[in-house]
């Protein structure tokens, strides 16, 4: 949403170097895996050691969206402090209060008791809820747990972590007792709603399934076929000729692209759902997806149609 576009507002950002060198290490490493895995399968032949490999890398690919929007979110993290109320923003959650909304704000030093965030606090991204004795149900949107501050609301506890935690609270005692004429409206969203928007629309519900369904056929037409040919070809030369035959067994690089096209083309189309042309781009997106899973589904039967033995 960004900031809003009047009135003076001040930015607070979180720290984000830790965040950022760990969740983007832990991404490398998964890739990096995830590419050996896939490599190494190519050269194997169908049986115990191919399986595995094949479950290596889908293991692997599965914390991938998990560490891509939780550094997606840092990136995205945002405190903004104004006359007309406080805006936060973490990734796909939005958060507008306006003070009224705000019983009380201190910082997490001041406690008598510690909190405990949730997820690895080391981490350097604090994202989701814990429950406090004192405090309830506590919504983290932070990346440093020494540097938190609490909001209590009429709602609920939300704990952040500003650069500057003392100088966040001085900003914010000077801009609340400014008054505004035209306080923010209360305003949450949740990550999750995004899909739950998505899946109760019809059309979005039948691009997602069909298109899962197509990438699951494709990868199960191979994995049956692949071992009643020798070989298969991948293309056509320039004359139109069918090219050589490879090894089997690079036919099943084409179900995994695939299913990283399907499992990117859906998280950009919920990244794109919430915008004003998001009823527009994110159907063309997983519309992508399911042609792209008929294309491959042809290269697929052109490949081991021809050549069974």
């Amino acid at each position: 949403m960004g900031v809003p576009s009047s009135g003076n507002w001040v930015l607070f950002s979180p720290p984000r170097r830790r965040g950022l060198l760990l969740h983007g290490a832990a991404a490398l490493l998964a890739t990096s895996i995830l590419v050996v895995c896939l490599s190494a399968a190519l050269d194997q032949p169908p049986g115990l050691g191919l399986i595995l490999l094949v479950v290596a890398a889908l293991l692997c690919a599965l914390p991938l969206p998990i560490l891509f929007y939780r550094l997606y979110g840092l990136l995205q993290s945002a405190y903004w402090l104004g006359r007309d109320g406080l805006r936060l923003s973490w990734g796909l959650r939005q958060l507008d209060m306006p003070y009224a909304h705000i019983v009380d704000v201190a910082r997490a030093e001041e406690l008598e008791s510690s909190l405990t965030p949730p997820g690895w606090p080391w981490s350097g991204v604090l994202m989701g809820q814990s429950s406090d004795a004192d405090l309830g149900t506590v919504e983290f949107m932070a990346a440093d747990p020494q540097k938190l501050v609490l909001l209590g609301t009429k709602d609920g506890v939300v704990a952040i972590s500003p650069e500057d935690p003392v100088a966040f609270v001085a900003t914010y005692k000077r801009q609340s007792e400014r008054g505004s004429l035209r306080p923010l409206a209360a305003y949450s969203v949740m990550p999750s709603f995004v899909l739950a928007e998505a899946w109760a629309q019809r059309l979005p519900r039948g691009l997602l399934v069909s298109g899962a369904v197509a990438a699951v056929v494709v990868l199960i037409l191979v994995g049956a076929l692949t071992p009643l040919v020798a070989g298969a070809s991948l293309g056509f030369a320039p004359d139109g000729q069918a090219l050589p035959m490879v090894n089997r067994m690079q036919l099943f690089l084409l179900p995994m692209l695939n299913l990283f096209f399907y499992l990117g083309n859906l998280v950009l189309g919920l990244l794109f759902y919430r915008e004003k042309q998001g009823n527009v781009l994110a159907p063309v997106l997983w519309g992508a997806s399911l042609v792209t899973s008929l294309l491959f589904l042809v290269a697929v039967l052109f490949s081991l149609v021809t050549h069974v033995t």
